[in-house]
């Protein structure tokens, strides 16, 4: 006897849930930052299909997807659906829902899911900042007596994307009392680019005439505004919470010390050791400076444009106390800036870091050895620490076994070469300790190492296969979905995070993928041992994008397996030009 199948009804098929939302009905914007997702699950058959709609804003924040043939998937179903719709429908009750097609009967829509989109909430978005200011911009005074040019900066906002316009006004209070605004970043000049998505952020030096000219120990604030629709009408553009400053700008009544930094333009703060025998010292001043350690003194420094600079090298070891005054012996004596100069010791060495100050990751990917240099007893117990930075995860330090010193010199203590990626672009202590028989133990003075970045050229950018090693991608070669390609990498391991998404434009506009999140994605031991990885992309978002279009693959690791997308390594960016023609 033949099996009925059963009739569709709205009865039959419960509402979708969308994975980023609450129980409670709400979705917050931050909780979609990545993706939208759409979990659906009824009893479906063979050759059903389906379209889903998200029922908000007309246009733009509305949005019914191509059908979708869902009866090969097994249960529940989820797919993505572009997580741009949110910004349309802030502070609104959006309907979302599904239709069902099945052979000959008529369409049935799903029971509604109501969602309301709640209001982005400032806490979540970055603000503008002048790098000039206290702490890197962070601080609350600016001081811009002494400055040529500030530098404003904003970084990558929650649900922004490319093509979004922004606007940045400076406000104050001018020295006669009057009213300072300027606009500085404006639409449609200021809209974010592929340079702004590869980087995070964007900046730009301006005259800082207009800031001096401004009352001293005023409130100076920055405005931001970006158009997260697209639009370049401020008046539908998001805010952005202000940075408030209180701005100097009175000239130091004498000559002062501003900043010392090593050779590599590291800072060295007041009061702090260097490695460096080698420091610039720099500041600010009315007229030519003669500069003085302790009471001796090194030489004079020309002042232009109200700053000066001298290189001090040649420093012993130990205490250096830094002052300057005007040359001619008028004035007061400046700000003293304190330094400590270390005993560079050839004790401990790292073969893969010639100099002990910089260690290339690219030296270090087979080997990472340690050679002491020191006149120790045979018997000796000698063992190696590497210690990572704070915040680093624990596998990211080292101590090796102990060993005996042996009459071989100098003493090669291996160590293991998976360290480096946990302190790439960071500092990375090295120091050893050797025990003689019931003595304690005795500890040297950490190595510190400078562990520098990849080289971008080795960070090659995923393929689609289908491309067949070209930049256009025919959307007839993938209508089965896309085969991606990713090969090693300098340093891969397993359970490093990793982030990728895909940027293209469909017929209703920006069209995104968040294919891997840090926080649930990562290096798997496979993919190490088959030295690739080929997952798949939704041939449901490839089919979307249009002729001529561009898609764009970003792809980054954080090969310290902290799961951050601020910190992670970025990897070149794939593009691919879009064919589409029936």
């Amino acid at each position: 006897m033949d099996t009925l199948t059963p009739a569709l009804d709205s009865s039959s098929l419960p509402p979708l849930s969308i994975i980023e939302s609450r129980p409670d009905g709400l979705l917050d914007p931050e909780a979609a930052r990545y993706n939208l997702t759409v979990k659906i699950d009824f009893d479906w058959q063979a050759g059903d299909s389906l379209t889903i709609t998200w029922a908000g804003t007309p246009g733009p924040g509305s949005y019914t997807s191509p059908r979708i043939p869902i009866g090969g998937f097994s249960r529940p179903f989820q797919t993505h659906i572009d997580n741009l719709l949110v910004v349309f429908n802030f502070e609104r009750t959006v309907i979302v829902t599904y239709t069902v097609y099945r052979g000959s009967e008529p369409p049935v829509t799903s029971q509604p899911l109501p969602l309301y989109i709640t209001r982005i909430n400032q806490l979540n978005l970055p603000r503008p900042f002048i790098r000039q200011a206290d702490n890197d911009g962070q601080g609350s005074e600016l001081n811009v007596s002494s400055l040529s040019e500030f530098t404003l900066r904003i970084n990558a906002w929650l649900l922004g994307r490319r093509g979004n316009p922004f606007w940045l006004k400076l406000k104050g209070t001018n020295a006669d009392g009057s009213d300072f605004e300027a606009t500085y970043w404006q639409a449609p000049d200021n809209v974010v680019d592929d340079e702004f998505n590869r980087f995070g952020f964007f900046e730009q030096n301006f005259p800082a005439a207009p800031l001096q000219r401004l009352q001293n120990r005023s409130v100076l604030s920055l405005s931001f505004m970006a158009g997260l629709q697209g639009s370049q009408d401020p008046l539908l553009s998001q805010p952005f919470a202000h940075r408030n400053y209180i701005v100097l700008t009175g000239a130091p009544s004498g000559p002062r010390i501003s900043s010392v930094t090593d050779p590599d333009g590291g800072e060295i703060l007041n009061g702090a050791d260097t490695r460096y025998s080698t420091v610039t010292l720099s500041g600010s001043a009315s007229d030519t400076v003669a500069v003085f350690d302790g009471a001796t003194r090194l030489d004079t420094a020309d002042v232009v444009d109200g700053n000066w600079q001298y290189v001090a090298t040649d420093l012993t070891p130990g205490s250096h106390e830094f002052t300057v005054r005007l040359a001619d012996g008028s004035g007061s004596v400046s700000n003293p800036w304190r330094i400590n100069v270390l005993m560079q010791s050839s004790v401990l060495t790292i073969v893969e870091a010639p100099g002990n100050i910089n260690l290339d990751p690219l030296r270090a990917i087979t080997t990472l050895t340690a050679l002491l240099y020191l006149d120790l007893q045979p018997t000796d117990m000698v063992s190696v620490t590497v210690t990572a930075a704070d915040g680093t995860l624990p596998a990211g330090s080292h101590t090796t076994t102990p060993v005996e010193a042996g009459t071989t010199r100098p003493i090669r203590i291996p160590l293991p070469p998976r360290l480096v990626a946990f302190s790439i672009g960071k500092i990375m202590q090295v120091s050893f300790t050797y025990t003689r028989g019931a003595s304690a133990q005795v500890t040297s003075e950490p190595l510190r190492l400078n562990v520098l970045p990849i080289s971008r050229d080795r960070l090659l950018a995923p393929v689609i296969t289908q491309a067949n090693g070209t930049d256009i991608l025919d959307l007839k070669d993938v209508q089965s979905g896309g085969r991606m390609l990713f090969g090693l990498w300098p340093h891969i391991s397993v359970n490093q995070p990793v982030w990728l998404r895909f940027e293209g434009q469909s017929d209703l506009g920006q069209h995104d993928l968040q294919m891997w999140i840090g926080t649930s994605h990562a290096v798997h031991r496979s993919w190490i041992t088959n030295s690739a990885y080929s997952p798949s992309v939704s041939a449901n978002y490839l089919r979307l994008l249009i002729d001529g279009s561009r898609l764009f693959i970003y792809f980054s690791v954080n090969l310290d397996k902290v799961a951050n997308p601020d910190t992670a390594t970025v990897f070149q960016t794939r593009e691919y030009t879009i064919r589409a023609v029936p």
